[in-house]
């Protein structure tokens, strides 16, 4: 079995689709604003205008949402009632990470979760860290969890190293930093935190093995450089 990764769709598309349909409702509104004033755009109005723009919408549905921006209540969407209620929500799906993407796998008990417990540990044994980032809805991901990690001879192999897993989309800064573009992303940090090499794929447990002897002899000849 070869290595295979997945990349990551649309930068996270799970995140993103709330910001989506706040989007489709800003550029909506927008429009209307060149065929009607903000005291001229009443809740019916903006009903009305949303339905011809968006195929198969459900009137009641935008109907909810306007009355809900209309904050007093005076039957009219304003301007500045319609981007106070987009500020908020934009600042809610800026800072808070979605549930989801919180789950991640369930682990053997050798690995850690998450980078900051798995730099501890490196640092604390002098051991490099061998770092898989993922994601929750990774598939190839979830394969090696369930089928490669348990294996014995994987685990013999890892006594040497730290390894950690790092969820992606919780762990977004990380992810940046390292440049990770598919999951899954192996990354070989040294025991005080300086990545030395990566590959991108998962893969069974031979292949998984090879690449652990790669990762080690990169941080000997790290090591030796250093002497």
């Amino acid at each position: 079995m070869g290595y295979a990764a997945v990349r990551i769709p649309f930068h996270q598309v799970s995140i993103m689709l709330p910001r989506i349909a706040l989007l489709f409702l800003v550029s909506s509104h927008s429009l209307l604003l060149s065929e009607a004033t903000a005291e001229d755009r009443s809740v019916e109005e903006f009903v009305e205008y949303s339905g011809r723009r968006l195929a198969k919408a459900d009137p009641d549905l935008i109907r909810r949402f306007a009355a809900a921006v209309d904050k007093n209540g005076d039957g009219n969407v304003s301007d500045a009632e319609f981007q106070e209620r987009i500020n908020v929500y934009q600042n809610i799906f800026e800072t808070v990470q979605p549930k989801r993407a919180q789950t991640g796998h369930s682990l053997p008990k050798y690995w850690f979760k998450g980078f900051e417990q798995g730099s501890a540990e490196a640092k604390k044994s002098s051991r490099p860290m061998l770092v898989m980032f993922s994601a929750s809805w990774c598939a190839p991901c979830k394969m090696m969890i369930a089928q490669v990690f348990p294996d014995q001879q994987v685990q013999d192999a890892l006594k040497g190293m730290v390894p950690v897993y790092v969820d992606s989309e919780v762990e977004v800064e990380v992810a940046r930093e390292n440049g990770i573009q598919a999951y899954p992303t192996f990354v070989c940090f040294s025991a005080d935190g300086n990545a030395i090499s990566s590959r991108v794929g998962g893969g069974d447990v031979s292949k998984f093995l090879e690449m652990i002897e790669t990762f080690k002899l990169a941080v000997d000849a790290v090591n030796v450089s250093e002497e």
